[in-house]
């Protein structure tokens, strides 16, 4: 995951073939098949390289005077290293996330000094704890933010907070 790579895990279970025929219809909204008891067989990384130009593009818009905000799915390893290569994260020290958990404080606390770093990688479930006023203390406290493990739902909380700051936010 550091090295950008997505890392997927695979599993199986045998299913009864009377209770599981080969056209039953599998919900995955509301399960009807089991959750548990599945052996894992293994996982690999796979690489899925930032689209050519991200990284000038990127470049332009800050040299335009834009903040650029990353706001994904994946895993915060994942997350921060695609973020480096396109240059979201330029910073060649730890993010403050990195930090934080080095020391074992949140984020959110003044327990850790913090100061002169200017990248910080927040996962969603970190997020979903926020409070509006630390959401928003988070965004101006950093230059270079990347949103990790994030549901759609938090993409709006996200484009609120930086538009209660008085931003234009565009989001693609």
């Amino acid at each position: 995951a550091s090295k950008g790579e997505r890392v997927l895990g695979f599993c199986y279970t045998i299913l009864p073939e009377e209770k599981f025929p080969e056209d039953f219809k599998f919900d995955t909204e509301e399960p009807n098949f089991p959750l548990d008891g599945y052996c894992f067989a293994g996982m690999f990384g796979l690489v899925d390289p930032p689209r050519e130009g991200v990284a000038e593009a990127v470049n332009t818009c800050r040299e335009a005077g834009i903040n650029v905000v990353m706001v994904t799915g994946d895993h915060p390893a994942t997350a921060r290293a695609i973020a480096k290569m396109v240059n979201i994260i330029t910073s060649e020290g730890p993010t403050a996330d990195e930090v934080a958990a080095e020391k074992g404080v949140s984020i959110l606390g003044d327990s850790v000094e913090l100061e002169g770093i200017r990248s910080i990688v927040i996962h969603g479930s970190v997020l979903a704890k926020m409070l509006s006023f630390e959401l928003d203390h988070i965004l101006r406290s950093y230059d270079e933010v990347v949103f990790s493990r994030t549901s759609p739902q938090q993409k709006l909380i996200i484009v609120e907070a930086y538009q209660r700051q008085g931003k234009i936010v565009a989001v693609t």
